[in-house]
């Protein structure tokens, strides 16, 4: 029997987005995935998903991906942002980020057959806890409280979300991901690019700092979770225990076979090597190597508690050494590394 529920999903293309698609499908759910225009990633969407091309900022084109026919109920899975690793104000990053999610609530509110929105933030839309203190959900969100542009942004769209919850009835609730890794990482983000690096012995120092990170797969299954279950106004970190550039290189240096990176830099001197980089880049027009929001992430408090997800959503993650090995042998698989 064909079920009556459709799971509407944002940023399918992407990393998260499409892990999304593929674990909803495997469990039988009708999908729904939102892609930009001609975006070449749509190919790694599963052929099974129903696909609807359009932008955040086109209110015609999310019209267009809300409607469903008569007797069918939806929940919105709202994944899709623009990520920046640079900190400066970009108003493209909050004409998607905090306008784009502003549409997305105006549907959901528009639309009597949409169940439910599940808005997937971030952990940098939380303020980082001072003296190394483990860092909690919160109840308000204030963008002058986190640091860089991508953070502020999200801030700003998760309290959009609280507000329409509050305000308007809303059924929402927020799932905050801390880093991301693992298999099917198709455009090779951040923290891929890294792993390439050190396998390929592209990376001749680290810093002394530590990450964040999960598998791609356990915050989908948590983003799926929220859906079932999350309450409405309530929101969720989903992150992993703090790693340390070096434990992760000596992880991903067994797990290749590679040599490990040697040398790791203070954080002083990676400020400060960052800013000169930032500099040089700046005069030839380049994206530097490095910079010192880059830096600040490996130096902020990167600690944050899980418990209420694991609690309330059956949120797990599996560990980093499982996750680098699935990721190495994807990335073998795919010709990505020899």
């Amino acid at each position: 029997m064909k079920s009556n529920t459709m799971y509407l999903v944002t940023g399918a293309a992407g990393f998260l987005g499409g892990t999304v698609c593929r674990q909803l499908l495997e469990r039988g759910e009708r999908v729904r995935a939102f892609v930009l225009p001609g975006d070449p990633a749509r190919k790694y969407i599963p052929e099974e998903a129903e696909i609807v091309e359009g932008d955040l900022t086109d209110m015609a084109s999310l019209e267009r991906f809300f409607s469903v026919e008569e007797g069918t109920e939806t929940i919105v899975l709202h994944i899709a942002s623009i990520v920046s690793v640079n900190p400066e104000y970009s108003s493209k990053v909050m004409e998607v980020n905090v306008d784009g999610t502003k549409n997305i609530i105006r549907l959901c509110l528009s639309h009597p057959e949409c169940r439910k929105l599940v808005y997937c933030s971030s952990t940098g839309a939380i303020p980082e806890a001072d003296g190394g203190r483990v860092i909690k959900e919160v109840g308000y969100f204030d963008p002058d409280e986190v640091v860089g542009c991508y953070s502020r942004s999200k801030a700003m769209a998760s309290q959009a979300v609280l507000d329409a919850v509050h305000g308007q009835g809303l059924n929402a609730c927020i799932v905050h991901p801390s880093g991301i890794m693992g298999p099917e990482d198709y455009a090779v983000g951040e923290t891929t690019g890294t792993l390439i690096k050190i396998i390929n012995g592209q990376m001749p120092a680290g810093i002394d700092g530590s990450f964040n990170l999960c598998d791609v797969r356990d915050l989908a299954a948590g983003t799926i979770a929220a859906a079932d279950r999350g309450e409405a106004g309530e929101c969720y970190i989903l992150a992993n225990e703090p790693v340390s550039f070096k434990d992760f290189s000596r992880m991903v240096s067994d797990e290749a076979g590679c040599k490990p990176v040697k040398a790791f830099l203070p954080i002083w001197a990676a400020n400060l090597m960052g800013g000169m980089m930032e500099k040089k880049a700046r005069k030839k027009g380049e994206k530097p190597l490095m910079t010192r929001f880059s830096v600040y992430n490996l130096a902020r408090n990167n600690r944050f508690d899980s418990g209420k997800a694991e609690r309330e959503l059956g949120y797990h993650t599996r560990s980093y050494r499982e996750t680098i090995r699935d990721e190495i042998s994807w990335l073998k698989q795919t010709g990505k590394i020899a």
